[in-house]
């Protein structure tokens, strides 16, 4: 069973704004906006407030494009397995806002997002698998502007994580935790790419199993760079 609601609201004096409420298997959602101050969320959203979209299925595949500034992309209720996600955000100022398996029927089980974003003084916050571990997660950055924020919380295992940040004075801040794996090949893998200056980096990983991998790269100056490693021993912090 396949439920769609989609709703357009165009108005002349005021911001696009596109509702969602997906239900079913094998979804292909392809959403793009041009333009500043427009809206992505959910169906119980009256103009000019947003509230969070709603997706469930298996098999899914999202495709986002907000070219412009001031945009926000919100949702809380992302529950899927084997979905595919191509986030591309151009410009300044934007907020992306994603919950994917909070108390959902599925695991977020093999999830390939790829986000690209090209601006200054935009903020995003993504938590993946809040409940239950993301097996087999791709994720992959590529951040290129100067002052944004990304904060990011995956609970996971059999997972790579790939960041690249080309700008100044970026805030990132990614705690990874769950199982991480059984054997060192499969595990949580982080990489990081930073060129820029008077970037702050925070990368937490608190896998059950020290089974955590972690590479950077960095041509940088007066960075604030801060790695923790933890299977479970005595806390630590930077």
């Amino acid at each position: 069973m396949r439920i769609l609601l989609l709703v357009l609201s165009l108005s002349l004096w005021g911001d696009n704004e596109i509702f969602v409420n997906q239900s079913g298997a094998n979804a292909i959602l392809k959403l793009e906006q041009l333009g500043s101050g427009n809206l992505i969320g959910g169906t119980s959203a009256v103009p000019g407030t947003m509230t969070a979209l709603d997706l469930d299925g298996l098999n899914m595949s999202l495709e986002i494009n907000q070219i412009g500034s001031s945009n926000i992309f919100r949702s809380d209720a992302f529950d899927s397995d084997y979905v595919t996600g191509l986030f591309d955000f151009q410009g300044d100022s934007n907020q992306m806002d994603i919950l994917m398996n909070s108390g959902g029927l599925y695991s977020a089980d093999y999830a390939n997002f790829n986000v690209a974003v090209t601006g200054g003084s935009n903020v995003f916050d993504i938590e993946i698998a809040e409940l239950s571990d993301a097996s087999y997660l791709d994720l992959d950055w590529i951040i290129d502007g100067d002052s944004n924020q990304f904060t990011y919380d995956i609970d996971y295992e059999n997972a790579v994580n790939y960041v690249d940040v080309f700008g100044d004075s970026n805030s990132l801040t990614f705690t990874g935790s769950g199982y991480a794996g059984t054997t060192a090949s499969d595990s949580a893998y982080f990489y990081l790419d930073l060129d820029g200056s008077s970037n702050t980096l925070t990368v937490t990983q608190a896998s059950t199993l020290a089974r955590d991998w972690l590479k950077i790269e960095s041509n940088t100056s007066n960075a604030s760079i801060c790695i923790v490693q933890n299977d479970g021993g005595t806390s630590t912090s930077c």
